[in-house]
């Protein structure tokens, strides 16, 4: 008899013990409506010499929670209007890793969530101008693929072909068409900042590049975990997006096809923005060599950070300011 009563009262107890938790409110995870990359820093987050992270740090995370993701280290700044933002390392391996360990994290809701790139770029001089912001709409990469040496193969044919369709997935991916002429059209006409010094430097690829002035404009991005350079590696990047059938490439960097991976195996490729600012030709100018061209200065880095920060913020405040519209359903022009 005593067993008995002491097996209800335990009963009982675990009982009132389910009753109170229960109770408890459910701790929710914390919504993220965007997620917006820059690959690198200068310095420190703010206050001084701004890379491709301080701009939207001032902005939206000074004094926001942040949380240590990995060893990288990796820190992911949250605000209270639910962006969230993260320097996100360079090169394609970083960028996949950085992408897929903040979207795998558990204590957030990345259902809805956009995720915008912002970051510099090269650009070819025949294909727009120091300063430019480039809304990307195709994504190829530039090293996966079958290439050699132009001097090892017969004159004027192509250095580079696809003998695998497995290369099609990671290396050539097409973005949210809708979503990307929205974007475009939303800041084509944003005020762009120029510069004496990009201006001069313009000057000394010919007429026509030092009458050009920063704007908007949209195209392919081209990924390279080389920082190649030069006219010849200019056409090669030609030969590799005719090879996919992209359009004409308008910038080149080291991370997007893999951000592009990364959104695809989460099922949020729809929802990625790419937002390039150029800061440097893709090429030397005449009488200049490729390693005295990769060792200059064009003048037009801080006006990159700040073009491409203009262009990207104007989509996450719009983004944010109607999530009623946009958290259920991605805008299009």
């Amino acid at each position: 008899m005593k067993h008995m009563n002491r097996l209800l009262m335990v009963a009982v107890l675990l009982l009132i013990a389910l009753v109170a938790l229960s109770a408890q409110p459910v701790s929710e995870k914390q919504e993220i409506k965007v997620l917006v990359f820059g690959m690198f820093e200068v310095g420190e987050n703010k206050g001084d010499f701004a890379g491709e992270f301080q701009h939207f740090y001032e902005a939206y995370f000074d004094g926001a929670a942040s949380y240590e993701l990995n060893s990288m280290p990796l820190t992911l700044y949250v605000n209270e209007e639910g962006i969230a933002g993260a320097i996100a390392g360079m090169g394609k391996a970083q960028a996949s890793a950085t992408l897929t360990t903040i979207l795998t994290d558990p204590r957030f809701d990345f259902s809805k969530t956009y995720i915008v790139i912002s970051g510099c770029s090269g650009m070819s001089p025949e294909h727009g101008t120091l300063g430019d912001v480039v809304i990307a709409d195709e994504l190829v990469d530039f090293e996966l693929g079958h290439a050699w040496k132009e001097s090892d193969n017969p004159k004027d044919s192509s250095s580079f072909f696809l003998r695998s369709s497995g290369y099609d997935r990671p290396g050539y991916i097409k973005l949210n068409k809708g979503l990307a002429d929205w974007a475009f059209e939303l800041t084509k006409d944003t005020p762009l900042f120029d510069d004496k010094a990009a201006q001069a430097y313009r000057a000394k690829y010919g007429a026509a590049e030092a009458q050009e002035k920063p704007s908007v404009r949209m195209g392919v991005s081209v990924t390279g975990d080389s920082y190649w350079h030069g006219k010849a590696s200019s056409a090669h990047a030609d030969a590799v997006t005719q090879a996919y059938g992209a359009g004409t490439y308008m910038v080149t960097q080291m991370e997007d096809n893999a951000f592009g991976v990364a959104a695809m195996n989460a099922g949020k490729l729809d929802r990625l923005i790419v937002v390039r600012d150029v800061v440097n030709y893709d090429q030397p100018y005449p009488t200049q060599t490729v390693l005295e061209s990769l060792d200059a200065s064009s003048g037009a880095f801080s006006i990159g950070m700040k073009n491409g920060f203009a262009v990207a913020s104007k989509i996450i405040n719009t983004l944010v300011e109607n999530w009623d519209a946009y958290g259920s359903s991605t805008p299009k022009n």
